[in-house]
């Protein structure tokens, strides 16, 4: 009895220490997370600091404000149940507001630009220090963001510079009501070529996207325009996004870091079942290991920069072939790693975006360079497809979803 006891008691040590083993990180999840912690006081980004404090009153330096700001996103990613001190709302910048600012992924929005009546000279005469602002912002040739990957990071106030974007397509309609199509034309696709400069320095999905959906808005709105003046404009090639312009690199590596520094933090964490909970850390590495899990995650952020650099067939293809595809680790040494890993997003919808706004590009340039047909226009991600007519666009079939109608052109309100 004593002999079977002993067996058992030893079984079961030998079983808890092997369960506490987890794997060293792998190469591939080292690589992804040196590019973000790069980042570090010696290289402050002043582009950075303008941004985040772009809102700062017309008596506060922005890059000042910035600054403090940022000290207070330090303290935060110290300790997540520090209480910010932020900039008063009262004081900040008057935001741009109501209809003329709606989101063009609302039914009705670019009809609503075109039909409402606005005093263009007013607009920007109210928010011309926040125009001042946006602006100098879009002079700069740099741009780091400066703060941690974590759960609670705070985002840059993007907000201000798409509703500025907004007053600079509300001009360009205002110009087209007065009979200035060339110039109303010339203004948009110039402040397009700003746009894609400052895309390209973005090192994090959200600023990446937003300025996207700018693009795509002003393209679509050039589109409106030379379309209700009978085509007569020929415009010059708007050239396709550039691998600087649409590259995933330094996005999907702080997009892995979010979930590098989240499962480093999980690791025998006593509250990992339950808030307040006080589980022994060795229970709690029983059944997940953080290194483990965050190799298994790996893949799918080094194959996001993969799949940013691919033409469009090719991407098709992929999307097509890997429609399953799927990472994992040990069901048995990391059983809720694995379940983590397998709940985890794709973020391919992401990389189709700007693959959908490169073929917006090309239909573009088809209609309003080469004056080719509407529902004559060769898909690119399909060789023996073409463009067809929806509603008030000219679209493209394309292999992932496109609710923000992307792919799509307009030439209508």
């Amino acid at each position: 009895m004593k002999k079977s006891l002993l067996i058992i008691i030893i079984f079961f040590a030998t079983f808890i220490f092997f369960s506490q083993i987890d794997d060293e990180l792998s190469e591939e999840a080292q690589n992804l997370i040196e590019k973000v912690e790069q980042t570090n006081d010696t290289n402050v980004s002043e582009a950075y600091l303008y941004l985040i404090g772009i809102y700062a009153n017309s008596n506060d330096d922005p890059i000042e404000i910035g600054r403090k700001q940022l000290g207070e996103y330090r303290k935060l990613e110290e300790d997540e149940k520090y209480q910010l001190i932020e900039y008063p709302e009262s004081e900040k910048l008057l935001l741009p507001k109501g209809e003329l600012f709606c989101s063009t992924s609302e039914d009705d929005c670019l009809a609503t630009l075109f039909s409402k009546e606005f005093d263009i000279h007013e607009l920007r005469k109210k928010h011309e220090t926040l125009i001042s602002r946006v602006n100098q912002f879009h002079k700069y040739s740099e741009y780091k963001t400066l703060t941690k990957p974590i759960v609670v990071e705070q985002f840059p106030p993007y907000q201000y510079l798409s509703k500025i974007e907004r007053l600079n397509v509300l001009t360009a309609i205002s110009l087209y009501k007065e009979g200035n199509i060339e110039e109303a034309v010339s203004l948009l696709l110039n402040k397009m070529k700003q746009l894609r400069k400052m895309m390209a320095l973005q090192d994090n999905l959200i600023g990446k996207v937003v300025y996207l959906m700018k693009l795509s808005e002003a393209i679509d709105v050039v589109s409106i325009i030379l379309s209700e003046s009978g085509r007569q404009i020929k415009t010059d090639l708007i050239p396709n996004l550039s691998l600087t312009e649409k590259n995933f690199d330094l996005v999907s590596a702080r997009e892995f870091a979010m979930s590098y520094y989240l499962f480093k933090n999980l690791d025998k964490h006593p509250e990992f079942f339950e808030i307040e909970g006080n589980l022994p850390g060795w229970i709690t590495r029983i059944v997940f290991k953080p290194n483990m899990t965050i190799n298994g995650m790996a893949p799918i952020f080094t194959r996001l920069d993969r799949l940013s650099k691919m033409t469009p067939k090719e991407f098709a293809a992929e999307m097509t072939e890997e429609r399953n595809f799927t990472v994992s680790t040990s069901k048995f040494r990391n059983y809720v790693g694995n379940i983590l890993i397998g709940i985890s997003p794709t973020y391919d919808e992401y990389v189709g975006r700007f693959k959908d706004f490169d073929l917006k590009i090309h239909l573009f340039n088809q209609i309003y360079h080469y004056g080719v047909d509407d529902t004559a226009v060769a898909n690119p991600y399909f060789e023996r497809e073409s463009s067809y007519l929806s509603e008030s666009s000219i679209c493209f079939k394309g292999v992932l979803e496109d609710d923000s109608q992307i792919r799509c052109l307009k030439t209508k309100k």
